[in-house]
C-alpha cells in the first residue's frame, strides 16, 4: 500500500471564491496575498483558524479567505476576537482592521488588548485616511494634510503613533510592514502568528484613490528595525523612527493571558446568592420590591420623556411625563404604607423579580421617536398588567397573611389602573401609519 505524504498547503488554498472589490491599486490586495502566504507557510489548519474584522475597506478580508470569519461591528473586532480566543484557545485568531476602525472608535479596545496580551494577531492596514467613507482624516493622518473637504486646513492635531502606543500598552510583538513588499510582509505576519501573546503589525497600505501621493511610499520605505526583547531598547529605536522604517521592532517574552481553569470561590458564592422568584414571606422585603417597582417605572418614563423632547415629539413627551408622575405618586403611597415597617436595602441580585427586572420596566426597544400617544398607552397598559400579575403571584405564593393582604390590595389597585388605561384608547386611537413604515427606522431612542 502506497502512503502519500501530505501535500503542503498553498496560499490560494486559504483564499475564498469571492473576488475582492477594492479599488484598483489598493494596497489591501497585497496584504491579503501576504496573509494567505503566511497561513500556507505555517500550514494553518483552516478549521482551526478564524479571521475577525470590524468596519472599513480592510475589514472585508474575512470574506476573501476560506477559514472561519466574523465581520463584527465598527471598532469592536478586538473585543470579539478576545472573547473568541478565551472561549476557544485552540484556535488561531487573526484580526484585520484599518487605522480608523482600530485607533478611533476601537482605540479603547486596542489599549486593553495590548495590556491583556491575549494570544492573537492584529494586522492594521494603515492608509492614514477613512477610505470607505470617501476620504476623511483618520487618527493617523498627518496634521498638515489639507485634501479633505471636512478639514481643509488639516486635522490640526498630531497623529497617533501606533507602534509607540502598542509598546507602551504592553503588546508582546510589534512590527511594521509595507503592502508593496508582500514577500517581506508575509514573513512578518508568519512570525507574528507564531509568537505567543498579542502581536501587532502596522501595515502601510496606500489608498491610491483618496491619497494618491502615497504611491511615493514605495521609495520611502526602508528596513531598519531588528527585533529586540528589551522594551527599553525598542523605545529608544522609536525615538528616531521616521514612520517608514519596516521590520520587527519588538518580540517580548511575557506569558500570554489565559482564563483561569477554575472560577474563584467568591464568584461561585455570589452566583448562589442570586434568587429565583419564590414565596415572599417578609413584609419589609415585599415593600422593598413594591417601592423599587414604582420608582424604576417612573425613572424609565422620565428617560423616555426626555428622549421624546430631544426628538421634538412634545405630545408623547408630555404623556410619558404624566406616566412618570403617576408612578411617583404610587411610590409615595407605598412609602406611606411602609412608614411603620423596616424596609431593607436590597442589592440588585437580592430582588426576586420574574425575568430578573421590575415588571413595570419599559424596554427602550418598545419606544420610537415617531411613536404616538396611542403607543404610550400601549406601553403603560403592558407595564400595569405585568405589575398586577406580579402582585397576584406574590399573594398566591406567600405564607404570610400580612404580605398576602398587601399584595392582594396592590394587585387590585393595578387592576384599576389597567381598566382606566383601557379607557384612554378612546382618547388616543391607533394611528393610520405605524413607525414600521418609517423609511429610516430607529430601534431605540437615539
Amino acid at each position: 500500500m502506497n502512503i502519500q505524504a501530505p501535500v503542503a498547503p498553498k496560499a490560494n488554498d486559504y483564499k475564498s471564491d469571492l473576488k475582492p472589490v477594492w479599488c484598483p491599486g489598493c494596497g489591501d490586495y497585497s496584504v491579503l496575498s501576504a496573509i494567505t502566504k503566511a497561513c500556507a507557510e505555517l500550514a494553518l489548519v483552516k478549521e482551526k483558524t478564524a479571521f475577525v474584522s470590524g468596519i472599513g475597506c480592510s475589514s472585508r478580508i474575512p470574506a476573501y479567505t476560506s477559514v472561519y470569519g466574523f465581520h463584527s461591528v465598527h471598532g469592536r473586532s478586538l473585543a470579539v476576537a478576545t472573547g473568541l480566543k478565551m472561549a476557544r484557545p485552540d484556535l488561531t485568531v487573526i484580526v484585520a482592521g484599518g487605522d480608523g476602525d482600530g485607533f478611533s472608535i476601537g482605540g479603547n479596545h486596542f489599549l486593553h488588548a495590548c495590556r491583556r496580551n491575549v494570544n492573537l494577531t492584529y494586522i492594521v492596514m494603515d492608509n492614514r485616511v477613512y477610505g470607505m467613507t470617501k476620504g476623511q482624516a483618520s487618527p493617523t493622518t498627518e496634521s498638515d494634510w489639507t485634501e479633505s473637504d471636512l478639514t481643509p486646513e488639516g486635522p490640526g492635531v498630531s497623529p497617533i503613533m501606533p507602534l509607540q502606543l502598542a509598546l507602551t500598552c504592553g503588546a508582546n510583538f510589534i512590527a511594521r510592514g509595507f503592502s508593496g513588499d508582500p514577500n517581506g510582509l508575509s514573513k512578518i505576519i508568519a512570525e507574528a502568528i507564531a509568537h505567543p501573546g498579542f502581536s501587532f503589525i502596522q501595515v502601510l497600505s496606500p489608498c491610491v484613490t483618496f491619497r494618491p501621493e502615497q504611491r511615493d511610499w514605495k521609495s520611502m520605505i526602508h528596513g531598519g528595525f531588528e527585533p529586540t526583547n528589551d522594551p527599553r531598547e525598542a523605545a529608544r529605536r522609536l525615538l528616531d523612527d521616521d514612520m517608514f522604517t519596516s521590520g520587527i521592532l519588538y518580540a517580548g517574552t511575557k506569558a500570554s493571558f489565559s482564563v483561569p481553569k477554575s472560577m474563584p470561590k467568591p464568584a461561585t458564592d455570589l452566583a448562589k446568592s442570586f434568587k429565583r422568584f419564590t414565596a415572599m414571606d417578609d413584609v419589609g422585603e415585599f415593600l422593598a420590591h413594591a417601592l423599587a417597582l414604582e420608582n424604576e417605572a417612573a425613572t424609565r418614563y422620565e428617560e423616555l420623556a426626555d428622549s421624546m423632547k430631544t426628538h421634538n415629539n412634545k405630545e408623547v413627551a408630555e404623556l410619558f411625563a404624566q406616566m412618570a408622575d403617576f408612578s411617583r405618586k404610587h411610590a409615595a403611597e407605598v412609602a406611606a404604607r411602609a412608614s411603620n415597617v423596616t424596609v431593607p436595602h436590597l442589592a440588585p441580585w437580592e430582588f426576586r423579580w420574574p425575568g430578573n427586572e421590575p415588571p413595570e420596566t419599559t424596554d427602550n426597544e418598545a419606544s420610537h421617536y415617531l411613536m404616538k400617544p396611542y403607543h404610550v398607552i400601549q406601553v403603560a397598559l403592558r407595564n400595569e398588567t405585568r405589575g398586577q400579575e406580579f402582585y397576584a403571584q406574590v399573594a398566591d405564593m406567600t405564607r404570610n397573611d400580612e404580605v398576602r393582604k398587601l399584595a392582594a390590595t396592590f394587585a387590585l389597585e393595578e387592576a384599576t389602573h389597567v381598566a382606566e388605561l383601557e379607557k384612554w384608547f378612546a382618547r388616543f386611537p391607533a394611528p393610520k401609519q405605524d413607525w414600521a413604515e418609517d423609511s429610516d427606522p430607529a430601534n431605540s431612542m437615539e
